[in-house]
């Protein structure tokens, strides 16, 4: 998710930034030197490598139900990503948070393709030079704030998704707010993003060719335009068990603010089922334990000098976007 703080966002959501530790000041691009020791960060040692998904991924990653060749798996030290090179975005990404390192060091925004991966296959900065879609994180950088380069690795673009800016900024940004103060509440928690691919609203993930397309300035379509996005946050709690609260919401243009926004948000808490059936994905295939799902939204604990998370989408560029339409198979402006 991409976050770009004006301060015509309010004070609400600049205090809840704060509050969380988190920068609320220009932005701050990496350099080149910067881009290519963190390139370097990303190959990881066999060892590393297992250790960085038990680590993320304590109950097996998501297992489709038909495997595809054009996926892979690319693994960071603080997060793991599996990457469709067919529709050019990550079809999941999964994390471990700990409150303990959350805020630590500021936004470094390092935009850059992805080494590990071919030409073919990678998504671009250009790929994303267009009016309409953000450059959406799936992991969130907020969650990576342990240190700079770890938050310079969660810039890689294929961790980033097509998102209307209304969305990434709006209602997403709200539902990842609020996920890093359930993972201050309950000191560690499990994060499960993933990209839904269901234009027809059919309940059952589509052939990767029905896929939207972004057009970008050079006339290309390279990257696949996600239907909907879900986000499973997972607690461990003291008998063993596990409590998950799984949000799928629809990629739009939906523009809410304050109690509306998280009203919106409760009513899009479905069941680990509806997510498994329209992805195609088992999500916890190794898990033994019980299993409790939410049927609504975690309560925030929040301190007196807490912040609830806010929209972020009330800037001209985001209002522009709300014109944009479905032509010729992408989304165009009129």
């Amino acid at each position: 998710m991409i976050i770009s703080v004006r301060f015509t966002a309010g004070v609400l959501a600049a205090g809840f930034l704060l509050s969380l530790g988190l920068p609320v000041h220009a932005k701050h691009p990496c350099t080149s030197q910067e881009k290519a020791v963190a390139n370097q960060w990303l190959i990881l040692s066999s060892r590393d490598r297992t250790q960085a998904i038990d680590k993320h991924l304590p109950w097996g990653a998501p297992r489709p139900a038909t495997p595809s060749g054009r996926e892979v798996m690319l693994v960071q030290q603080d997060y793991v990503i599996q990457y469709n090179g067919e529709l050019r975005v990550p079809i999941w990404s999964a994390e471990r948070v700990v409150a303990r390192n959350i805020g630590k060091v500021v936004r470094s925004e390092c935009f850059r393709s992805d080494h590990r991966l071919t030409s073919d296959a990678a998504s671009t900065e250009d790929d994303y030079d267009e009016k309409i879609f953000d450059r959406g994180h799936l992991s969130p950088s907020a969650a990576f704030t342990s240190s700079r380069m770890a938050v310079q690795n969660s810039f890689i673009m294929s961790n980033m998704v097509p998102q209307f800016c209304q969305f990434n900024q709006g209602v997403w940004q709200i539902l990842e707010g609020s996920s890093l103060i359930w993972a201050k509440q309950y000191e560690e928690i499990y994060v499960l993003n993933g990209s839904v691919f269901d234009r027809d609203d059919d309940g059952v993930r589509d052939p990767d060719n029905l896929a939207l397309r972004m057009t970008s300035r050079n006339g290309k379509t390279r990257v696949a335009i996600p239907s909907a996005f879900f986000k499973v946050v997972v607690v461990r709690e003291p008998n063993g068990s596990l409590s998950t609260l799984s949000v799928m919401m629809p990629n739009n243009t939906t523009d809410l603010r304050g109690d509306e926004a998280f009203r919106y948000l409760n009513n899009h808490v479905v069941q680990l089922a509806t997510i498994e059936r329209v992805t195609g994905l088992e999500l916890f295939p190794e898990a033994r334990a019980e299993i409790k799902e939410a049927t609504e939204l975690w309560p925030l604990a929040l301190g007196p000098r807490d912040g609830r998370p806010e929209s972020l989408a009330n800037k001209p560029e985001c209002k522009e976007t709300a014109r944009a339409y479905i032509r010729n198979g992408t989304y165009v402006l009129p």
